[in-house]
């Protein structure tokens, strides 16, 4: 028996909400304790909310400015937690403000394919913001990660286009750490002196974001970044093959160049953008390489995750929403496979009742749940009031024979599965600060594995 911790990129998430009002498309969805949406405009960090009306066909001009609560959910019932009166103009808290849809890279970024990154239990994630406020509709945003496999730095400036329906926003990062896709198999493949591969990444993006309707937003961005594989976090040793002799890069000196065009889309139709009974989400990513340097990568990575929530009373222990959840997630590379740009299936947010990367690192991949929420009793603690619910779940996940298509054959050299079914059933507890889920999941192989979460993974 094994037991996880994971964390939605961080150990907790904030997200602070811009209330907007465009008349051509209706969108305004404003809060004070209410949970703030997921819409892209969100994306633009800023202590305040803002609103933009469209009057007569001129330009949008900006409206006087509210407080945000200090204490509001982000998108999924991430947990969050600020640190500093909302009415300052610089701001410091615990976890990301950042989330999907965004077409930027960067080590507090979300991914599609696998929306909430894991730790082990050992590794216990730190992280943080440092946002200034400029004036004029700039700020500076400043984030960092912290933990035993992971560590990583991301300064954006973002801007609220004054004659644009949307936010303008770059960035500059590096990161370091260890990724599922060479390790967790049946076999250890480590580097030719014995130590774990770490994945160190230094680049940058420039991106637009904004609602193209009242369902659905994008956004757009262009992003630079230097990968290379090394035998610790902080060091100058390139490593370019693994202790088989499998190359970890397509360069030869052991260092890559991205050059790639991103896009993001999410069509939310839920009844609640936080805790949906009802409704179906949408999301979509394309990432469109354009060969430079050395190694003249080029690929399109795409990847999409529908969900569809349905009220269904069966069962449940007090008065609250049961819901079912149905979700079919799949994505494709064309062209080459950077091995640290594979899609990895295993862990809580893809396959329950396996660690993470543990059934494949693949060029392609189909994955579908099935999960029933239920109420089982509210509870008051620490002056909150806390929803406990339970959940059934069954997670099944195919690499349809496509390891081999990865540069390196990461999953087949460790002898990763391929495909694997995971079931089981788990506890959720739901207060204004977030949403914590601990869940029990089995497995075809015979195992089993704990997982413990903040956020939601739909």
């Amino acid at each position: 028996m094994q037991l996880e911790e994971s964390y939605p990129e961080t150990l907790v998430d904030f997200w602070q909400k811009s209330a907007w009002k465009i008349s051509k498309y209706s969108f305004a969805k404003s809060l004070i304790l209410d949970p703030p949406s997921t819409n892209a405009v969100d994306l633009l960090p800023n202590s305040q909310e803002q609103k933009i009306t469209a009057q007569n066909n001129s330009e949008p001009e900006f409206e006087n400015k509210e407080v945000v609560d200090p204490f509001s959910k982000s998108a999924g019932g991430q947990l969050n937690i600020k640190l500093t009166d909302s009415n300052s103009s610089r701001s410091f808290g615990l976890g990301t403000i950042i989330s999907y849809p965004d077409a930027l890279n960067g080590p507090t970024r979300q991914s599609l394919d696998v929306p909430q990154q894991e730790t082990g239990l050992a590794s216990i994630s730190i992280a943080g913001r440092l946002r200034q406020n400029l004036g004029n509709n700039n700020s500076i945003l400043l984030e960092g990660i912290l933990d035993p496999k992971r560590y990583g730095l991301d300064l954006r400036y973002g801007n609220l286009a004054p004659f644009l329906p949307g936010a303008f926003a770059a960035n500059i990062y590096s990161s370091s750490g260890r990724i599922p896709v060479y390790e967790n198999g049946e076999e250890d493949v480590d580097l030719p002196n014995g130590d774990v591969p770490w994945v160190i990444r230094f680049g940058g993006g420039l991106q637009y974001v904004q609602p193209l309707s009242k369902k659905l937003d994008g956004a757009l961005g262009v992003n630079y970044q230097i990968v290379s594989v090394r035998d610790a976090a902080f060091t100058n040793n390139i490593e370019t093959k693994d202790e088989l002799g499998n190359s970890f890069t397509f360069s030869d000196d052991g260092q890559d160049t991205l050059l790639t065009i991103d896009a993001a889309l999410l069509f939310d139709d839920t009844d609640n953008p936080n805790d949906p009974n009802r409704g179906s989400r949408l999301r979509f990513g394309s990432s469109q390489s354009i060969p430079i340097g050395d190694a003249q990568i080029g690929y399109n990575r795409l990847s999409a995750s529908f969900s569809q929530f349905i009220p269904l009373n069966l069962f449940g222990f007090s008065e609250g929403p049961r819901t079912l959840i149905l979700n079919l997630q799949g994505g494709a590379f064309i062209g080459d496979v950077p091995s640290y740009q594979a899609f990895n299936l295993g862990g809580t947010q893809t396959i329950r009742g396996f660690e993470k990367g543990e059934v494949s690192a693949s060029r392609s991949f189909v994955k579908a749940t099935a999960e029933y929420r239920f109420p089982i009793t509210e509870l008051r603690l620490l002056k909150q009031d806390v929803e406990l619910g339970g959940t059934l779940f069954v997670d099944y996940g195919n690499d349809l024979a496509t390891a081999d298509g990865v540069s390196g054959n990461p999953a087949g050299v460790r002898d990763k599965f391929g495909d694997a079914l995971g079931y089981g059933l788990g506890l959720s507890a739901k207060s204004l600060i977030g949403r914590m889920r601990l869940e029990f999941g089995f497995n075809n192989e015979g195992s089993n594995h704990f997982h413990f979460t903040f956020g939601d993974r739909f």
